[in-house]
């Protein structure tokens, strides 16, 4: 088994890409396009940030809503950001629901909340245990 040891790794051709190759040698993938840019852990009813990354602070904007500011901005609003929310069956209400609201390069805004099953009309909820935000993308 053979083990380097690095503090920094640095693309010959181009200093900031890296390719890596897949799987059954047949493609490659460019390192940094596959590593998450921010992520966050969010305590419930968005109270505080138990842990995270690239994430400078948190904004309550309301019932289910909040937004995560970045250290480090974003190239554009072209990025993928995912929301979940682990919910707590003992609750009476339907299973919780996160949603990305709006993208800036600058934060990404989400909404929480559940579907209620009587009229299928999005509830805004501060979800009770916890959620995750992830963001891929460029940065800037």
């Amino acid at each position: 088994m053979s083990e380097i040891l690095v503090n920094k790794l640095t693309g010959t051709s181009t200093a900031g890409s890296i390719l890596v190759t897949g799987e059954g040698n047949s493609t490659t993938t460019n390192l940094q396009q596959g590593l998450a840019k921010a992520w966050a852990h969010v305590a419930s009813a968005f109270g505080s940030l138990p842990d995270s990354f690239n994430i400078s602070s948190i904004d309550d904007d309301g019932t289910g809503e909040f937004g995560l500011n970045f250290t480090n901005a974003m190239g554009s609003t072209n990025y993928s950001a995912h929301m979940t929310v682990t919910f707590n069956h003992s609750s009476t209400n339907n299973t919780r629901t996160g949603v990305i609201e709006e993208k800036k390069a600058s934060s990404v805004e989400v909404d929480s909340g559940y579907t209620a099953a009587s009229n299928a009309y999005f509830t805004p909820y501060d979800f009770e245990s916890n959620g995750s935000v992830t963001v891929f993308g460029d940065l800037a």
